[in-house]
């Protein structure tokens, strides 16, 4: 269920990725779009469609830096579901 597509490394947002779509392991972590929260000292957001972002003062012109994302299946299950 990982889709990942990074261009740059960044083993914080892997295993974000990871955890997220392992619904069977943690079912009961849910997911908000736009909202910010931090791991591991930075600071990273998810887009509608499960596309998540990384927030570096030098992406602020360009609203982060593209970290990968979770499937269709997911995303709904951790938005949809959880309203």
């Amino acid at each position: 269920m990982l889709q990942s597509t990074t261009t740059q490394e960044d083993p914080t947002a892997e295993n974000l990725l990871e955890r997220l779509s392992d619904l069977e392991s943690h079912p009961e972590e849910a997911l908000i779009p736009y909202e910010e929260f931090s791991a591991d000292e930075k600071i990273y957001y998810f887009t509608p469609g499960g596309f998540l972002y990384r927030k570096d003062p030098w992406s602020e012109e360009v609203c982060g830096f593209f970290c990968g994302f979770i499937t269709d299946e997911v995303w709904h299950y951790r938005t949809v579901n959880r309203w």
